[in-house]
């Protein structure tokens, strides 16, 4: 595996198992709007921005039922039961402290919320201060597939593409990294990527 100075993760489904816990997260927020969300899609609403995922259950289009689920998204997120039904990989924390103590740059590039980022570091005592720049749903207009998360950490961190990689478990980050001039890990947990034209690594132990 070639070294990087840089690597970018996605967060949910790369770093950590949050299936379960988003489950809860969406399962609610769409209740709330009267929209049933199936098992099979949990997966999907994890890898996609969340006016994505909306327009493709057909949320209801009415404000007042818009605000209601970002509400309810932000109020879940923020539930104690939530955090604790997230999990880290068991090839995570070995991995993200060897390349820290190698010396590289760590980022996290997510469509998911900042806040609740450093809440399910802290909870997985996993140390927020390895990373040098965190970039979720709040700090970019536009958001994967679009290049704009990566590039604005490639802003924060002053540098350019070279040396960089962005590792993710998602089509949409695979075309970001692509599209920012960096290179394109596909981490593949699932086994669920065949012939895909992006490097593809099955453990993040690969790395190292």
């Amino acid at each position: 595996m070639k070294e990087y100075q840089t690597y970018l993760f996605d967060f949910d489904g790369t770093l950590v198992d949050s299936h379960d816990s988003l489950a809860l997260v969406f399962k609610g927020a769409y209740g709330a709007v009267g929209v049933e969300v199936p098992d099979d899609f949990i997966i999907t609403l994890m890898r996609v921005p969340l006016p994505v995922g909306y327009e493709a259950l057909n949320g209801p289009k009415e404000e007042e039922k818009i605000q209601l689920f970002a509400s309810e998204i932000i109020r879940l997120l923020d539930d104690k039961e939530v955090l604790k039904a997230t999990r880290a990989f068991d090839d995570v924390r070995d991995t993200l402290y060897t390349l820290y103590q190698q010396g590289k740059t760590l980022g996290i590039v997510t469509s998911n919320n900042v806040k609740h980022v450093g809440e399910v570091l802290d909870f997985l005592e996993i140390d927020r201060h390895m990373f040098s720049v965190i970039i979720g749903n709040k700090e970019v207009k536009r958001h994967k597939p679009f290049p704009d998360p990566v590039l604005k950490a490639l802003e924060v961190l002053n540098i350019g593409p070279e040396g960089v990689c962005y590792v993710g478990d998602g089509q949409d980050d695979m075309t970001s990294a692509k599209d920012s001039n960096v290179t394109p890990i596909l981490l593949d947990r699932r086994n669920e990527y065949h012939d895909s034209p992006y490097q593809v690594i099955y453990s993040l132990e690969e790395l190292i």
